[in-house]
């Protein structure tokens, strides 16, 4: 395009607006006035658009997007809900059209209105959108402290996803139902996420403050011994970073780690070669509600199918050196790497890798009381040696 020349006027006025009908206030007065008008038959019939120019979607909704492309060039309008280019139809549609081709004005989106009647800054919450995706979807973005703004498919919706977050194991968590904000019918419902239940107005966003579950005991997992105990565990959790990633938990034994790390928010893989303890780690995994992927075997063979790692937990083979090679590898830069052992053999390929790599040392070594006849003794556990080292 030479200097002289201009941008091609858009023949397509994405329009966005509130549940009430009033449209954003950026928009040209005249935006609606073209021979046809898509959106929502209720914000059609909201904005007072005439029904001879309505195009209300249809279902499938693909089935309108080529409707709107056969005008293509002629002014045609979209009303919208809220801001159209946040997880709206403004970003569906750049797939089929320039840039160029589409004006855009945005209302409030439902997660600036949610933000506002919450009092809660949007910045410091996750936003998501459920309206085509499962309940489930939800667990992937709950972390203890964490604030969810999220978007959602119909009336019924709340109380599905306050399920989900109960099998996550935060059923502690606040939900509060925000019902067509932006209009004379808002309303709003709050519950703790395993009190929530009924239905709601259709038009409904989720505001949750997520409420950290209570780290798994030892006492309440099936295992053969080969577990790491409450307090070592904690502060493995500590020292990998609080469930911030994807975790590789390595000889996962009872799985007790990756449980932990899953339950403050993050995701992990768990890699066992004991076919009785892989067992023990999916009744564990089912009775803490905690989804996880999990390899059994020798790690090495599975770790090329197994989702990048963030942080990595070795908890076993901790004197495999090809193994550790490969798990180096994989980690990302600024990745996390935490290695307990008891062992001298253990201990020695540990040191050896601190030497190399850096990192920290500390030495665990605490102890409980215990009776002894009518009096009390602490009695030592086995001291663990644990190594955190960060990958350039």
């Amino acid at each position: 395009m030479s200097p002289h020349e201009t941008t091609p006027r858009p023949w397509l006025t994405v329009v966005g607006c509130l549940p009430d009908g009033a449209l954003a206030p950026t928009a040209p007065a005249d935006a609606l006035n073209v021979e046809a008008v898509f959106g929502a038959a209720r914000l059609l019939e909201a904005a007072g658009v005439p029904a001879a120019r309505r195009e209300p979607w249809p279902s499938p909704f693909s089935a309108g997007i080529e409707r709107l492309l056969a005008r293509r060039g002629m002014p045609t309008a979209v009303l919208a809900s809220g801001d159209p280019l946040h997880h709206g139809v403004a970003t569906t549609l750049l797939a089929h059209l320039a840039p160029h081709e589409m004006a855009v004005h945005p209302a409030p989106s439902a997660f600036a209105l949610a933000a506002a009647e919450m009092r809660w800054p949007l910045e410091e919450a996750v936003t998501l959108s459920l309206h085509n995706r499962p309940p489930e979807a939800i667990r992937g973005a709950l972390a203890p402290g964490r604030r969810l703004l999220v978007l959602t498919r119909d009336g019924a919706a709340p109380a599905a996803i306050a399920a989900a977050i109960c099998a996550a194991g935060y059923g502690a968590s606040t939900v509060t139902v925000l019902e067509n904000l932006g209009s004379a019918d808002a309303a709003r419902h709050q519950a703790a996420a395993d009190a929530l239940e009924g239905s709601f107005a259709p038009l409904n966003i989720l505001a949750i403050a997520c409420a950290r579950p209570h780290p798994v005991a030892v006492a309440d997992l099936t295992h053969d011994g080969c577990v790491t105990r409450d307090e070592i565990r904690r502060l493995t959790i500590a020292a990998l970073g609080d469930g911030a990633g994807h975790l590789w938990d390595i000889g996962a034994g009872s799985g007790a780690v990756a449980i932990d790390w899953c339950r403050a928010g993050g995701s992990a893989t768990l890699f066992e070669r004991e076919a009785g303890r892989v067992a023990a780690i999916h009744r564990n995994l089912a009775d803490t509600a905690t989804r996880a992927a999990v390899f059994e075997g020798g790690a090495a063979e599975h770790l090329a199918a197994a989702s990048p790692p963030d942080a990595i937990f070795l908890g076993g083979a901790v004197n495999d050196e090809p193994l550790f090679a490969a798990l180096w590898d994989r980690l990302r830069p600024g990745g996390i790497l935490v290695a307990n052992t008891v062992t001298v053999e253990g201990e020695a390929a540990t040191l050896r890798r601190f030497q190399a790599q850096g990192g920290s040392l500390t030495r665990i070594a605490l102890s409980h009381a215990r009776p002894i006849g009518r009096l009390t003794a602490m009695e030592p556990a086995m001291p663990v040696l644990q190594w955190r080292a960060v990958k350039p």
